[in-house]
């Protein structure tokens, strides 16, 4: 099951949490962090800025996944705008859309089309900022309804609430920094009259270090663990690079791609529940 690489994102993720508890929340009346926005700056890891208050972003994200038996491909898109209610919560509603193209796949029926595939929100509260502690932290709440199934052909019902724990500290002022994440997305859904439960659990750890003002490398690496029923069903070790570029002050780019890597213990991978390859593009306007 990868325990020792599974061991060490825990550890990091025990120290960062180690170093929030002494430092006490924010207030309101204290001045904007001045310098690098990590929000976005990582890969599928995401940092804990969420900008200020009355500030509109505009987002659309696209997650391509690829890679298993036979001939699989699917392509997510999340657009979704959000706004800052004060300068340490933020508001956001979203829709989703899905395309498929699923042929010779084992266990899956053969499919290809696009669909429009829910509805999403989120509430995201900056409980802690890097200028008043030494690392940033903030919580997440993402409930979405879904028609559409990552997996299955048919209409689906599908409730789910994503909840993260985000974490992230400058390692080198305004130019290298490390973030992690922790996501678990409880859901219930409901497939030919019949309900099922999920819950995907997923651990991630980045770095990022700014080449240029407004121009980031980084790398990083995601465990992701299934389990359906209350029942322990699969698990991946996931590592690749991201790059972000802001083109404008108001502007900005990021691209990230995850490759499945061998357990350690089995030599293999688990394609039944992921895929070898995941990438991420997301583009980004504020007002």
């Amino acid at each position: 099951m990868g325990i020792s690489r599974m061991a060490s994102i825990a550890r990091w993720s025990a120290l960062s949490v180690a170093l929030v508890l002494p430092a006490g929340a924010h207030s309101e009346s204290q001045p904007r962090i001045v310098g690098v926005d990590t929000e976005h700056i990582f890969g599928f890891t995401e940092g804990t800025d969420i900008g200020y208050k009355g500030e509109i972003e505009l987002e659309s994200t696209f997650v391509g996944r690829f890679g298993k038996p036979g001939s699989f491909a699917a392509l997510e898109n999340e657009t979704a705008v959000r706004y800052g209610i004060t300068d340490s919560f933020r508001l956001a509603v979203g829709t989703l859309f899905d395309y498929r193209s699923i042929y010779n796949v084992p266990d899956l029926d053969d499919y290809s089309g696009f669909n429009f595939a829910g509805l999403t929100a989120e509430a995201r509260w900056q409980v802690l900022r890097r200028d008043s502690s030494p690392i940033g932290l903030t919580l997440s709440a993402t409930p979405q309804w879904r028609r559409v199934d990552d997996l299955s052909v048919p209409p689906v019902e599908s409730y789910s609430i994503v909840l993260t724990l985000l974490a992230d500290a400058a390692l080198i002022p305004d130019t290298t920094f490390a973030a992690v994440n922790l996501t678990s997305a409880p859901t219930f859904t409901r497939v030919a009259g019949v309900w099922q439960q999920d819950a995907p659990l997923e651990a991630s750890a980045a770095v990022s270090h700014a080449i240029v003002p407004g121009l980031f490398l980084g790398a990083e690496v995601r465990h992701l663990t299934h389990n359906r029923d209350g029942f322990f069903t699969g698990h991946a070790l996931f590592i690749g690079p991201s790059l972000f570029m802001k083109v404008s002050e108001s502007t900005a780019i990021k691209a990230a791609w995850s490759i499945q890597v061998p357990d350690e213990a089995s030599g293999s991978m688990d394609l039944v529940n992921y895929e070898r390859h995941q990438v991420l593009l997301l583009l980004v306007k504020n007002f």
